[in-house]
């Protein structure tokens, strides 16, 4: 049960990080035009996604070194 629930953890630990990587390079390649009405708009949400997966990536691995 606890070598399941590890495994699960370190799954969801690899989709998060694969997941921020592609944020991160939305956020570089898609987030320059600065004169679009949103670009405020859509640099904060891209961030704030960011960040909470950053968040929960951090909590991974905590609840990972756990034994």
């Amino acid at each position: 049960e606890v070598k399941e629930l590890r495994e699960v953890m370190e799954y969801e630990l690899e989709t998060k990080k694969k997941h921020l990587a592609k944020l991160q390079e939305y956020f570089q390649s898609d987030i320059k035009d600065i004169d679009s009405p949103k670009y405020e708009d859509n640099a904060i949400n891209a961030l704030l996604e960011m960040k909470k997966v950053k968040t929960e990536i951090e909590q991974l691995e905590y609840y990972l070194q756990l034994k």
